[in-house]
């Protein structure tokens, strides 16, 4: 019964931890905002260069945040083979925290 157990609860341990926690440091997601998208975004998400989208107005839900991180769309740039898909996790959750409340 004992080794029954184990068998079950070690891989289903690993499988939590694996996907439970992150593998980068505290602000990963700001860093490689600021370092990778902030010249087009702005660091606030308001500048707009190169007709980069306002990201304190991004209505965008999660999935497609995403997505276009991964795969770029017009000038933006696909960042599918420079970000691990923890890092655009975490970019796409930084950028979330940019976005300012409806009016």
């Amino acid at each position: 019964m004992r080794r029954t157990m184990r068998i079950i609860l070690i891989p289903l341990f690993l499988l939590l931890f694996a996907t439970g926690f992150s593998t980068g440091q505290p602000g990963d997601g700001k860093n490689l905002y600021e370092y990778h998208c902030s010249r087009c975004h702005g660091t606030d998400g308001t500048r707009g260069m190169f007709g980069a989208k306002n990201l304190q107005k991004s209505l965008l839900p999660d999935a497609a945040i995403t997505i276009q991180i991964r795969n770029g769309k017009r000038i933006m740039p696909s960042f599918k083979k420079k970000f691990t898909p923890n890092q655009i996790n975490e970019v796409s959750a930084y950028i979330k925290t940019l976005r300012k409340p409806a009016i």
